[in-house]
């Protein structure tokens, strides 16, 4: 008798043990849930979190290859937060591509790649323009106070713009600037997503 009772003592013993292991285990999962929600922030407000801007960025990725800027670009890091610039140059019928880490300004990688007729079609409508993208950044900055999410270089119906997108808040404003004029043609906003 007296061993039964050893072994329901010990069977008991780990079912309690069992009990506050498991909940134990659903406070802790919660926890690692919101950490998950959190680590999936917009582009938005990871890039507002970046301790370094686009513009730095493009500064940055000047000192490492020559040529024109074509476009930059901010990108979050999926299951973590912040991210890194894209920045593209074009010079010698090349384009390069510098990759930029958003919080320390290290450069972490490069690569390049031949433009095709289309790219290059491109490009020379963009150096024809009375504006570089740079200056179309500053004029979109003066229009909406934020950071800049990404900058391009764009053929719109014919026309030569400049696309530039600020987060501002939990929106983000598209702005279009005339290459040739300089003024702003469209301002749409946005909800910011994921």
């Amino acid at each position: 008798m007296k061993s039964i009772s050893t072994l329901s003592k010990l069977f008991l013993m780990i079912l309690s043990v069992t009990g506050v292991s498991t909940a134990a285990l659903a406070v802790i999962q919660p926890t690692a849930a919101n950490t998950n929600v959190n680590a999936k922030m917009t582009d938005a407000a990871a890039v507002v979190q970046s301790k370094i801007s686009l513009q730095q960025a493009i500064l940055i990725a000047s000192k490492t290859v020559q040529g024109d800027v074509v476009s930059a670009e901010f990108e979050k890091n999926d299951h973590t937060a912040g991210g890194e610039y894209e920045v593209k140059f074009v010079g010698n019928g090349v384009e390069h591509e510098v990759n930029i880490d958003a919080n320390t300004g290290k450069v972490l990688k490069t690569k390049q790649e031949k433009l095709d007729k289309e790219d290059m079609a491109e490009y020379s409508a963009m150096k024809q323009s009375k504006m570089t993208l740079t200056q179309a950044i500053q004029k979109a900055t003066q229009t909406v106070n934020g950071r800049v999410l990404e900058a391009e270089f764009d053929i719109d119906n014919g026309k030569s713009i400049y696309e530039v997108k600020i987060a501002n808040g939990t929106q983000v404003n598209k702005i279009a600037i005339d290459s040739m004029t300089g003024q702003v043609i469209s301002n749409q906003v946005k909800a910011a997503h994921k």
